[in-house]
């Protein structure tokens, strides 16, 4: 596990941006396992950049999705609309080629990343309370794609893209964190201050279910991208 300290989120986009697109220019078939929220927007930005500007393709490429809500209250709630608007939409990426967990039969997910070869990069962010994906605290280290509970503080979390609390979604269908860890390379963002704790329990390196990220300590290339102050925070 390395850390990389970056002034800016921007910063941090620039650098696992160029990472995906190397990676695809390398590996035309690659296999990337993709996060939403905030925090690899700028990621995303990046990647599209280089296709508009005709520096990689990836119309040969799969991805597979992190996480989708059960039952959100319209389609724009939904994660497969977030990568639509994001990133999808950006790209010459092919819409059959692109896969999002399913709650009717949640172990396929990880029968069809296996049989497309498995992930060669995974993209995470992290909960202020160390979930990646949808894992939240006290997830079995070895689980497989899964229905979820959602906490609290993760509903609160991401209460600001749905019209109230109230309508946030209660339950997710993840990968799990067997899942993540079968993925080749991983790069995780870390890029506001409300993720501090979640850094620490990293920073201190050892593997705890109170904190699900801190799986990660055990996998051979996993990359950990703070900014500055996040970092600075941490580690007091």
């Amino acid at each position: 596990m390395k850390f990389i300290v970056c002034d800016t989120p921007n910063e941090i986009g620039e650098k696992i941006g160029q990472e995906i697109v190397a990676l695809v220019q390398k590996n035309p078939h690659a296999i990337l396992g993709l996060a939403t929220g905030s925090s690899p927007l700028p990621t995303y930005a990046v990647v599209a950049k280089a296709y508009q500007e005709g520096k990689v393709s990836f119309k040969d490429v799969k991805s597979f999705n992190l996480d989708e809500y059960l039952n959100p209250p319209f389609e724009e709630a939904t994660y497969r609309y977030f990568m639509k608007e994001n990133l999808f939409s950006k790209i010459d990426i092919r819409p059959e080629n692109t896969h999002f967990p399913s709650d009717k039969d949640p172990d396929e997910y990880d029968r069809e990343i296996a049989a497309a070869g498995g992930v060669d990069l995974q993209v995470l962010g992290i909960g202020r309370d160390g979930h990646i994906g949808f894992n939240e605290p006290n997830t079995p280290f070895d689980s497989h794609t899964h229905i979820t509970p959602l906490t609290e503080s993760t509903r609160e979390a991401n209460a600001r893209f749905f019209h109230s609390l109230e309508e946030t979604p209660h339950e997710a269908v993840t990968m799990g964190l067997g899942t993540i860890m079968k993925s080749r390379h991983i790069v995780l963002i870390a890029s506001d201050l409300t993720k501090v704790d979640a850094i620490h329990a990293l920073l201190a390196g050892k593997k705890d279910l109170a904190w699900p990220a801190t799986v990660l300590i055990d996998h051979p290339s996993c990359e950990i991208f703070v900014t500055k102050d996040v970092y600075e925070a941490a580690k007091k």
